[in-house]
């Protein structure tokens, strides 16, 4: 713990995500990586080890986020931490889908004209044969997520980024927390993409591996708000260590 109450803290994030990334390959390398293997470790529409893993790390940052306080007490602090428990809600229910289950898409899709596949996307509004109830409901989700999570972003963004460049921990670990997510969506919609624009088709392996770093990165996201969190508590809460270094991370 002593090198999270450091000035060096900055480099958690990058460590862990670096040593993750280093153990997502081995696994791909030295396992069979057949379907059934994919499907009962790495995806399985929230049933594989690595995303019921992923969920219990979600579920201990709920627990994280009431009992390591990131600011101390308050009416700002009680504040924050139900935001950022809502925000962890949305996470979950996203890596269970149970957002899906408002929508009866098979149902909706023998509907002349109507949308296919996901609902959470634009074009499902902007469909006029698409249900009107189911509409609304795609579009209060867009509201209530873009309203709670680009809400806070915008709220931080100025001391996120200038907080990047001081080296603060919590801004690395914020800043790979974003930068994660990004790369999240990038194993995810890639070769869909490169199959639909491209006509290209991934090989079996190098399928296995998008899936192996698209759920395994995932698993990430709770452990950096967890890391955060703690980071944020020795900082602002506890305040330890070299007084005159987290001084100025107190100033941002």
């Amino acid at each position: 713990m002593n090198f999270l109450k450091s000035k060096r803290s900055w480099m958690a994030a990058p460590i862990l995500w670096f040593c993750t990334l280093c153990l997502l390959v081995a696994i791909w390398a030295f396992s069979p990586c057949t379907e059934e293997w994919i499907k009962a470790y790495i995806d399985d529409d929230g049933h594989s080890f690595v995303e019921v893993v992923t969920i219990g790390f979600f579920v201990l940052e709920f627990f994280c986020i009431w009992l390591i306080p990131p600011m101390e007490p308050g009416k700002r602090r009680f504040f924050w931490q139900l935001d950022f428990s809502l925000i962890t809600w949305i996470a979950v229910c996203r890596e269970l889908d149970w957002h899906k289950a408002w929508i009866n898409m098979e149902k909706i899709s023998q509907i002349p004209g109507a949308s296919h596949g996901t609902p959470f996307k634009m074009r499902f509004l902007t469909n006029s044969a698409n249900p009107l109830a189911d509409r609304l409901i795609v579009l209060l989700c867009f509201v209530v997520v873009i309203a709670v999570c680009g809400g806070t972003l915008l709220y931080f963004i100025r001391r996120l980024v200038k907080g990047f460049f001081k080296l603060h921990p919590v801004c690395w670990t914020i800043g790979f927390l974003g930068g994660v997510t990004i790369l999240i969506q990038v194993f995810d919609r890639m070769p869909s993409i490169l199959n639909k624009k491209f006509h290209y088709a991934l090989s079996p392996s190098i399928s296995a591996l998008f899936s192996i770093l698209e759920e395994g990165q995932e698993l990430l996201l709770p452990l950096f708000v967890i890391l955060a969190l703690i980071q944020a508590y020795f900082i602002y809460v506890e305040k330890p260590g070299d007084e005159e270094a987290f001084a100025k991370y107190r100033a941002l």
